[in-house]
């Protein structure tokens, strides 16, 4: 039975504390946000320990992919870069903002989690070319086969995947030991 000493849209927590409903959607919302937010960015914290170049599912992108040490686990992060088959060209210039990294140097970069309309329209991107993106999660996606012209037209480094998760590098650190070109 409500007390009638308490205005109508008051909910008790304890004897010693009462929100009303406003405060309390409130303080829902904001937890929520807050939950949401901290899950938003990722970190990914390694030894830099160098890379490779693989293959892709489009002989005009080759898959740059940098290898760190963490404990004992190996991280791959890949970075699709342009490929120009006829000169054998890379047209690797980094991360981030043309960060290449040192080896054996320990390194954090952040990591936000996107989806694929995330990257410019703009941008001549693997993903949108040779990605079909999961409906439920959509920054998870599965490679597929198809070739297309090279043209370098983009921030490759910008984005990168782990596993299969599409990501936008937010930040290097420390930077300083970055050779910028």
């Amino acid at each position: 039975m409500p007390d009638p000493d308490l205005p109508e849209n008051t909910i008790v927590i304890s004897n010693e504390h009462k929100l009303n409903k406003t405060t309390m959607r409130t303080l829902l919302t904001l937890l929520f946000l807050c939950t949401l937010l901290c899950n938003a960015q990722q970190k990914l914290i390694g030894n830099y320990i160098g890379h490779n170049y693989k293959t892709t599912k489009n002989r005009s992108f080759i898959n740059n992919q940098l290898l760190f040490l963490s404990g004992t686990d190996t991280l791959h992060l890949n970075v699709k870069v342009p490929f120009d088959i006829k000169c054998t060209e890379i047209a690797n210039f980094g991360i981030y903002y043309n960060c290449h990294l040192k080896q054996d140097s320990l390194y954090t970069i952040d990591l936000k989690k996107i989806c694929l309309n995330d990257i410019p329209q703009i941008h001549n991107s693997y993903y949108r070319t040779n990605t079909v993106f999961d409906k439920e999660d959509c920054s998870k996606f599965i490679e597929i086969e198809k070739d297309t012209d090279y043209e370098y037209k983009g921030n490759y480094g910008m984005y990168v995947d782990i596993e299969n998760v599409l990501y936008q590098i937010t930040g290097v650190s420390p930077d300083a030991e970055c050779f910028l070109h």
